[in-house]
C-alpha cells in the first residue's frame, strides 16, 4: 500500500502511524513556537550515532525481555514477540550498515592525497 493510497482513506498500520507522525510533528512545532528560550539545536553526527545505537539497544532489551516473559508465562503474544524481535533484528542489521558506511567513508578520507 502506498502512502498515496493511505491519504486517500486507506485504513491500517501504515495509515495509522503516518497520523501519529503528523500529530508528533504538530506537537513539536506547538512546542518550539510557545518556548521563550529555545535552545540552540546543535547536535553532533557522534550524539546522533550514540542515540541510535541508545535506540537499538532499547529494541534488543524489549525484544529479550519479551521473549523471556513468552517462555516462562502464557501472558505474551507470540505475534508481538516475534514483531519486536524482527524489529530489533532490522535495527541492529541497520546500525551495522551505518557503521559499515562510515568505516568506509573514513577509508576512502584517509587514501586521498594532501
Amino acid at each position: 500500500m502506498s502512502i498515496i493510497s493511505q491519504k486517500n482513506g486507506a485504513t491500517g498500520f501504515g495509515a495509522k502511524l503516518l497520523s501519529e507522525l503528523r500529530d508528533e510533528s504538530y506537537r513539536n512545532k506547538m512546542i518550539a513556537a510557545n518556548d521563550p528560550n529555545p535552545a540552540p539545536k546543535s547536535t553532533s553526527f557522534s550524539d546522533h550515532l550514540l542515540n541510535g545505537i541508545k535506540q537499538v539497544d532499547g529494541m534488543q532489551k524489549v525484544s529479550d525481555k519479551m521473549a523471556t516473559e513468552m517462555a516462562v508465562s502464557d501472558k505474551q503474544n507470540l505475534h508481538e514477540t516475534m514483531l519486536a524481535a524482527s524489529q530489533a533484528e532490522l535495527g541492529f542489521n541497520l546500525m551495522v550498515q551505518v557503521r559499515n558506511k562510515v568505516l568506509e567513508a573514513y577509508q576512502e578520507v584517509m587514501r586521498m592525497q594532501v
